[in-house]
């Protein structure tokens, strides 16, 4: 194979509010010849698609900060969730032409291992599923699917005996993926939902939700009082919108904390109205997917049960595509200030987007 244009995208400066694509990353280019990039027993990867997601934002700041996501690194390049074709491999494990999905750099080609370090790092191969694209590996598949599957079993079986549930963030791919599964598998749940555009009002209420308001325009604690009380709240947000939950939660209600986007970019996470916790007997489970083994046995049953209802279209792949590692920059901008629609994913090669 003659030299390659490898496009890479730079982790540059770190974002001290909303994250600016040019300004805290760039996108730069250089030649590689990919028959002889040196394997070190590894693979060489050519990345068809890239994940965005609002976690990311976590990991843009000073490596002394500690939080639950590794930081990036200024002068590297990112890393996220990816999926990518087999091109060379010195590994036993993988053959030319495998599928992979795993947590790979923005870059066109990636060795792996490479040189990623953390805790986050893996790379396992993926089928080719009829109908689907491989960038549903990096949604409905991938990392938000597992998150919304993962965190539904602390609240399966109070889901039994409750009556509402409250879904905030819910036009996100976490939020539409929960939408569908639950309403599949407990269908009598009156799902209340919020987002922040008519548009993805519309969308709420088309895939099930039986209440949808926009947080934006709404006072949240009044749609929760009218149609509540909330037996069962998914968090994706904190801030205002948790505190109005717990307002408005049922005796022995069940918080699944899965996010807390208000605190992304600006300090809006405080929580007033904690007491709540205890005047009501609450529960708070908050968990990181894929931590912990209690998770790892649940994204065993991810692989079993999942695939099959999103091949029945029970569960839809609602996608918001980036042509091009070039767009990857703005697909970052779009998951910080809500401008996506559907999961934000970077088609970074054709193949990657063909079903």
């Amino acid at each position: 194979m003659p030299k390659v244009t490898n496009g890479r995208v730079i982790y540059v400066k770190h974002p001290t509010g909303y994250y600016e694509p040019g300004v805290h990353t760039k996108y730069v280019e250089e030649q590689l010849d990919t028959d002889t990039v040196p394997l070190n027993g590894g693979i060489l990867v050519k990345i068809l698609a890239i994940s965005s997601d609002p976690y990311m934002r976590h990991r843009m700041r000073d490596e002394n900060i500690p939080l639950f996501a590794p930081p990036l690194k200024i002068g590297e390049p990112l890393d996220n969730f990816s999926v990518g074709k087999v091109i060379r491999s010195e590994d036993p494990a993988y053959a030319p032409g495998d599928y992979v999905s795993g947590y790979f750099t923005f870059e066109n080609y990636v060795v792996h291992p490479g040189n990623i370090t953390h805790v986050f790092k893996f790379c396992t191969k993926i089928p080719k599923l009829p109908g689907l694209p491989m960038s549903a590996f990096v949604g409905i598949l991938g990392m938000p699917g597992k998150t919304a599957y993962q965190g539904w079993l602390f609240a399966k079986e109070k889901a039994k005996t409750s009556k509402t549930l409250y879904i905030s963030v819910a036009a996100g791919a976490v939020g539409t993926f929960l939408i569908e599964y639950v309403k599949t598998i407990h269908p009598h749940l009156k799902i209340i939902a919020s987002a922040g555009t008519p548009a993805k009002i519309d969308l709420l209420k088309s895939i099930g939700a039986d209440v949808a308001f926009n947080y934006k325009e709404t006072d949240i604690a009044k749609v929760l009082a009218e149609h509540g009380p909330i037996d069962i709240y998914w968090d994706n947000a904190s801030g205002s919108t948790l505190d109005a939950a717990l307002c408005n939660m049922s005796t022995f209600g069940l918080i699944v904390s899965c996010g807390a986007i208000s605190s992304y970019n600006e300090d809006q996470g405080a929580v007033k109205h904690f007491e709540k916790v205890f005047e009501r007997s609450l529960s708070i489970h908050g968990f990181i997917v894929g931590i912990g083994d209690e998770a790892k046995r649940a994204l065993v049953e991810f692989e079993k049960e999942i695939p099959p209802l999103v091949l029945a279209g029970k569960i839809k792949l609602r996608e918001h595509r980036f042509y091009g590692l070039k767009s990857a920059e703005q697909a970052l901008r779009s998951v910080h200030t809500g401008e996506n629609f559907g999961k934000a994913v970077v088609i970074v090669d054709e193949e990657g987007g063909a079903a």
